[in-house]
């Protein structure tokens, strides 16, 4: 069954992407759509946006 909550709920996520970086511990941001700027977030919100179907963006460092 479809419910309402659950679309809306999920085109709301797909429009934010989230990343995990590694500096010194897990740090986590989001971004709405394709933004430029990142954005920090908490370990709570990153895991319910991925786990609404938001997309996961790979971190690749720059320092290389």
């Amino acid at each position: 069954m479809i419910r309402l909550k659950d679309i809306l709920t999920e085109r709301k996520q797909e429009s934010w992407q989230y990343q995990l970086r590694d500096i010194g511990g897990p740090v986590f941001y989001r971004r709405q759509g394709e933004d430029a700027e990142w954005q920090f977030t908490d370990a709570e919100t990153f895991a319910t946006g991925l786990a609404d179907g938001a997309k996961l963006i790979p971190h690749k460092d720059t320092d290389d």
